[in-house]
């Protein structure tokens, strides 16, 4: 009987130090299910430069189409909610398969005109990080908008957006030539239908000089915590195609200093999706796929900063 009992005791224990010695975790779990690391977006002490998040979309709700006039809940108190304006229902709520998110929006492209947009100073930017989550495939043609606050590409405002050729771009407007960056043509096996965190950041100077070796826009881009620089031939997995010039612009294909006057962002409207009528220039295609969880803040986040923003809503 005292041989028996001490036999569980020995099983217990042994389980309990093979459990306490599994590294990163709490539960004996892996650490990409650590309670720890896994978290939503949120306005809260975990999210780096908290205090600056200006204004973040769940995009939750119930599933199926958007209603016109309905508004899209803002993620937290202070923030300000966005509205639906929809002429067919071509935008609509699906169930996320992102670990620890709810809903996100989908939208068919069928029309240019259903729209998720709001005008609201937070949005108002003299430097910014842009982080979301999309699903889609890379446009047939031209580029769609991933999102788009301007004067109609007169002197203000910013703008992102994607091409057929997987070319992802940023540019802050100005009055005589926009500060712009593009990134070597994603590979669309890499992106195409699968779920991709994008950040990007400027750290608000509008006017460099340009010395064609390095990337002097202030702007970065970033895909899954990683910017989004290419050092030629090597990165084949999230690049295709040649990319000759990433030497002359720190690693991104293409980039364009800016000059002349950059006007206040003060009373234009941020379309999340959609493109209204009045605000056609550059001539894009309407998003096409899923987005979901969409942050901005008020500040360029550092590398650092953006691998952690991926690292706790990726769960890894």
């Amino acid at each position: 009987m005292n041989k028996t009992i001490g036999s569980i005791m020995m099983i217990l224990l042994s389980v309990s130090v093979s459990r306490a010695q599994i590294p990163g975790t709490q539960t004996g779990l892996p650490s990409a299910h650590n309670s720890q690391e896994c978290k939503s977006p949120d306005r809260a002490a975990f999210m780096p430069k908290a205090n600056n998040i200006k204004a973040l979309w769940h995009f939750d709700g119930t599933v199926g189409a958007i209603s016109n006039g309905a508004t899209i809940a803002k993620g937290f108190s202070t923030g300000a909610n966005a509205t639906a304006s929809m002429t067919a229902a071509t935008l609509s709520y699906a169930n996320s398969s992102i670990a620890n998110f709810r809903q996100a929006i989908t939208a068919t492209g069928a029309t240019s005109t259903d729209i998720i947009s709001l005008t609201d100073s937070s949005t108002d930017l003299t430097a910014g990080t842009w982080s979301f989550w999309v699903k889609m495939a890379l446009p047939a043609s031209g580029q769609q908008r991933l999102f788009y606050k301007s004067n109609n590409n007169s002197d203000s405002g910013y703008l992102a957006a994607i091409y057929s050729d997987g070319t992802l771009e940023f540019v802050k407007v100005k009055s005589s030539n926009n500060l712009k960056l593009q990134t070597c043509r994603l590979n669309s096996t890499y992106f195409a239908n699968t779920w991709h965190h994008i950040v990007i950041t400027w750290d608000g100077t509008t006017t460099y000089t340009a010395d064609n070796v390095n990337n002097l826009t202030g702007v970065k881009m970033y895909i899954d915590g990683a910017e989004l620089t290419n050092p030629g031939a090597a990165d084949t997995t999230r690049f295709t195609g040649t990319c000759s010039n990433t030497g002359n612009h720190g690693g991104y294909a293409y980039s364009q200093p800016g000059s002349g006057t950059a006007g206040a962002d003060t009373g234009l409207p941020l379309f999340l999706m959609g493109i209204h009528a009045s605000y056609t220039s550059p001539a894009a295609n309407a998003f096409t796929g899923s987005m979901d969880e969409f942050m901005i803040w008020n500040t360029a986040l550092s590398a650092a900063e953006v691998a952690t923003v991926y690292k706790h809503q990726k769960c890894n």
